[in-house]
């Protein structure tokens, strides 16, 4: 197992050596860190959710953040893995609330928004982009080692997975839970069919 950390390590360090220094890339890195950092990504879906309060679409999002946060916190809680001591951690309104390593909560939630958004259109062409360069800016910026990545990958897999799959019950109940503690409420949780996953079209 120590040699398979030491593997680890080594391969993280040479990624995150290798990409430019300079202040334009870092810039990029850090507005992918940003663009699905957990917070202001909640917020911004539960002002969504106001702004279009019947639609299912937004509601589903905001379930499936939650049990991001959810999953990720216990996980976390669990493995207890540092970040790397390679990259100085200077940035504190990002790792504050979150000074554990594995998994990666940005690519976990990066992965399963490009899932929910999944089709054959060019918006998700281009939330493909984003979510493939927000799990690599992780292992650039020195905020977690490759493994982390690979496991919040897995994760987001496995969230889409669930919620609308063995565990679309338990995502409708979220669904009113939120809502109705939101303010916003649904005439049916059977509304959502979570055999066929959302449209963004009900947006409009």
């Amino acid at each position: 197992m120590e040699a398979f950390k030491q593997l680890d390590t080594n391969i993280s360090y040479s990624i995150f050596s290798v990409y430019p220094k300079t202040n334009n890339f870092r810039l990029l890195l850090k507005s992918l860190e940003w663009s699905c950092h957990g917070v202001p990504f909640f917020a911004v879906t539960i002002i969504a959710l106001y702004l279009w309060p019947n639609s299912e679409f937004i509601a589903q999002l905001l379930v499936g953040l939650f049990l991001d946060i959810t999953y990720i916190a216990l996980i976390k809680a669990y493995a207890r893995r540092q970040r790397p001591s390679y990259a100085q951690q200077d940035d504190q309104m990002v790792i504050a609330m979150d000074k554990h390593s594995f998994p990666s909560g940005h690519a976990s939630r990066a992965i399963y928004v490009a899932l929910l958004f999944n089709s054959q259109s060019f918006l998700s062409f281009l939330i493909w982009i984003w979510a493939i360069s927000v799990c690599s800016s992780r292992v650039f910026l020195g905020r977690h080692f490759i493994t982390d990545v690979f496991g919040g990958i897995i994760l987001g897999y496995f969230e889409f997975w669930f919620q609308f799959g063995i565990g679309s019950g338990i995502a409708n109940s979220l669904i009113w839970v939120i809502t109705t503690v939101l303010g916003l409420q649904f005439s049916n949780t059977n509304d959502f069919d979570s055999e066929n996953k959302i449209s963004v079209d009900d947006l409009d």
